[in-house]
């Protein structure tokens, strides 16, 4: 499990998962249902039973602007779902439990998240600027290039993404990039090599990305590309 630039929230209907944060901590049972920040590092997950879960993705601001919570507090944290909701968030818990029905226990949490999560908080126009403007340039800007379009300073732009999405925008950056190269990566077919996926992506060469993929995913870009046993697979979007 690695980041994908979002947060999100969890919810088991089935066991918990146990989750290991580095190779040098104990395993730690997740809660039944759970909201995460955003991840500096990627975690294994030690899958008990079997794999039933829901994961909602929320937009990277979404902690800011729909859970009243500076992002960077939740860095690298799982933090219970009933922390913000009380006892409402329990109740669903044990509906879900109870809920033989995928399409039940979606339409369980879309009526949840739809009476619970409203605005509280609005962002400002540079920071959508600037936010957008890393997704259409799949990463691939420089903040330098950003700030010539923006009317902020660099130490703002910081201290935004620090408080509304919880990490740098240019880790924001890299993280978007890596992910579109995830993207290309599945489409491509297994008979062609990856040398242009690279350079498309912005990666200067093999030991490049390879550094790179390892460093925030764990694993290589061709364990990646021929496993279908990682849960990071399961959760992309195409």
């Amino acid at each position: 499990m690695f980041s994908d630039g979002n947060p999100g929230i969890v919810f088991h209907l089935k066991d918990p998962f146990l989750q290991l944060n580095d190779e040098n901590s104990a395993a730690i049972l997740q809660p039944q249902s759970f909201v995460y920040g955003q991840l500096s590092h990627h975690n294994t997950i030690l899958i008990q039973s079997d794999l039933k879960m829901i994961v909602v993705v929320l937009a990277p601001c979404a902690l800011f602007t729909h859970f009243d919570t500076a992002a960077y507090e939740l860095n690298d944290e799982t933090a219970p779902l009933a922390i913000f909701f009380g006892q409402e968030a329990r109740d669903v818990e044990e509906q879900l439990i109870t809920t033989l029905s995928t399409a039940d226990a979606i339409a369980i949490i879309e009526r949840f998240l739809i009476n619970r999560l409203t605005p509280l908080r609005y962002l400002t126009t540079d920071f959508s600027m600037a936010i957008r403007s890393i997704y259409q340039h799949h990463g691939l800007i420089s903040i330098e290039d950003l700030l010539q379009t923006l009317p902020i300073t660099e130490r703002q732009l910081e201290r935004k993404f620090r408080e509304y999405v919880g990490t740098s925008p240019k880790r924001f950056a890299d993280t978007i990039k890596l992910q579109h190269f995830l993207k290309l990566l599945q489409k491509q077919p297994d008979k062609e090599k990856i040398t242009d996926l690279i350079y498309i992506s912005g990666y200067y060469d093999h030991a490049h990305l390879n550094r790179n993929f390892k460093k925030m995913t764990g694993f290589t870009p061709f364990h990646y590309k021929h496993t279908n046993q990682m849960l990071a697979i399961n959760l992309m979007r195409l």
